[in-house]
């Protein structure tokens, strides 16, 4: 297969995140999807992105450990699934009023649908990203994931 654009190569079926979604819930949808990050929208617009590491990060305190079970039983399930990186350390917060808007990060990398495959390859390796968001008017259209270009080099 030939890849010219980002509209060659992205997924069309993106699994979004609400931005006042509670960040349970957040972990809950990436872990139930086998996804390890998702774009966050308010009102059908792009406004951030979220992933396991951002949720691990925000539920996790420096010092304190964390309880063993639920950590532990997540790592299990997802261990084969997503990077070390992402599950070093995870944990499952309990409650809160914390939402996705509250934990994801704001700058997010999008291109159109005719960025060419070599050009998000380019901004994928300099900024260290493992996702491109695909969007026209701040609406995304698709992703293109690290997945998705080693599929790429894999095919050269």
């Amino acid at each position: 297969m030939k890849w010219n654009s980002a509209k060659d190569l992205m997924t069309t079926d993106v699994k979004t995140v609400e931005a006042d979604w509670p960040v349970d819930r957040v972990a809950e949808y990436l872990i139930d999807h086998e996804i390890s990050g998702a774009p966050v929208v308010k009102d059908g617009q792009l406004v951030g992105v979220i992933s396991l590491t951002d949720i691990a990060r925000h539920s996790s305190t420096a010092g304190d450990p964390a309880s063993e079970r639920p950590a532990a039983f997540y790592r299990t399930e997802l261990e084969s699934k997503y990077a070390e990186e992402d599950l070093e350390n995870l944990r499952v917060s309990q409650g809160g009023d914390t939402t996705a808007e509250h934990v994801m990060t704001p700058q997010v990398y999008d291109v159109n649908e005719h960025t060419s495959v070599q050009q998000v390859a380019q901004v994928m390796h300099r900024s260290g990203i493992h996702r491109v968001f695909v969007t026209t008017n701040g609406e995304v259209r698709g992703v293109i994931t690290a997945l998705d270009m080693l599929q790429v080099v894999a095919a050269m």
